[in-house]
């Protein structure tokens, strides 16, 4: 039977779910799963849109490499079959280089500016070894996925970031660059006479730390990037736009330990700060009450107990408590929660994702 829990409200009334949240929580199993759960309990076409998954859950997925082409995820099903109106599953698993190629390729105003910038040493360099320029792309996205009509639902996992909302700072990040002095400086030897003069000490110290050769290929770069300007600002505007809608709706991932859980606390403060209020918290791997119930307590009393059983339960029952110390110092807000337990392992196939919200 299907619950009208805020998790599955959120399922079926949502266009797009951002998941966010710090480092190691769960965030990509999570997103995968929402999706998922979209797809079979609400009918709902459903696309997961991540950056870095797992090995294991790329394989649970169907998937066994990067693709910029959503690839159908077979589900488990009573059934068995795809009948029309039934919710379906894809997975969209971004490829930065080839993401950030295409980007290029729709913005250049010509092809002489496309080929320098694809063939540059340092475009190629921050497009593929940077992760800080991993975070506009998957949003950009956003942009072509949510006009397309083969989906109802949108479910992006932010990529792994020093700073969890690196990712929603991501388009004004870009505005902001091709307005930056720093650009101006950049390209100060492709400008006006007066420009060269005024950004000469910044260029002969630069010349002399990085080299002649290398300095001019960096300047060629960021010449070339600034003719992208009009449509990568328009772009970016977009992506805010489509970020504000009152149907995307933000997720926020957490585990009861006290490092992450203090990250997310004020990821949600962050957001609210930027008019995103969070409509759910999914609090990962929880273990059951740290109250010694009867049956553990039974257990251990009994003499011909191994001792590394119980020991084991004694160490269960205290990191349980930790938690719910944990819970009771960093609660979530005013929006709901829902508690996802303890794995044991890793989610080894679509049955066991489909069930991992239940």
């Amino acid at each position: 039977m299907i619950t009208t829990s805020p998790l599955d409200e959120l399922l079926k009334t949502s266009s797009v779910v951002v998941i966010v949240g710090p480092g190691g929580v769960g965030k990509t199993t999570l997103a995968a799963a929402l999706a998922a759960r979209a797809a079979v309990n609400h009918g709902r076409r459903a696309l997961v849109v991540t950056v870095d998954p797992a090995r294991r859950l790329a394989e649970t997925m169907g998937v066994v490499e990067l693709r910029e082409e959503p690839i159908v995820v077979p589900l488990a099903r009573s059934d068995a079959k795809n009948g029309p109106g039934e919710g379906r599953l894809f997975a969209l698993m971004v490829d930065m280089a080839q993401s950030w190629d295409t980007l290029v390729r729709r913005h250049s105003p010509d092809a002489e500016t496309r080929d320098a910038l694809l063939s540059n040493r340092l475009y190629q360099t921050l497009t593929r070894r940077f992760a800080q320029s991993h975070d506009y792309i998957a949003l950009d996205h956003l942009v072509d996925l949510v006009e397309d009509e083969n989906y109802d639902l949108v479910v992006v996992d932010t990529p792994p970031s020093i700073h969890a909302l690196d990712v929603l700072d991501a388009p004004d990040r870009m505005i902001e660059f091709f307005g930056s002095r720093l650009l101006r400086w950049l390209t100060a030897p492709y400008r006006t006479r007066l420009v060269k003069v005024t950004a000469k000490p910044f260029l002969v110290v630069a010349e002399q730390l990085l080299g002649g050769e290398f300095l001019a290929e960096v300047t060629e770069f960021f010449w070339r990037f600034s003719g992208l300007q009009p449509d990568f600002v328009r772009r970016a505007n977009l992506v805010k736009e489509r970020m504000s809608r009152p149907s995307t709706r933000y997720v926020i991932v957490r585990t009861l330990e006290e490092g992450p859980a203090e990250q997310s606390a004020m990821l949600g403060l962050e957001l609210e700060h930027r008019g995103h209020r969070p409509s759910l918290w999914l609090t990962n791997r929880v273990l059951p009450s740290g109250r010694k119930n009867d049956s553990s307590v039974a257990v251990k009393a009994k003499p011909n107990v191994d001792h590394s059983l119980r020991r084991a339960l004694s160490e269960l029952e205290n990191q349980a408590e930790a938690q719910a110390g944990v819970a009771r110092l960093f609660p979530v807000g005013s929006a709901p929660e829902q508690r996802v337990g303890w794995q044991a392992g890793t989610v080894a196939d679509i049955k066991a994702l489909q069930r991992l919200l239940d």
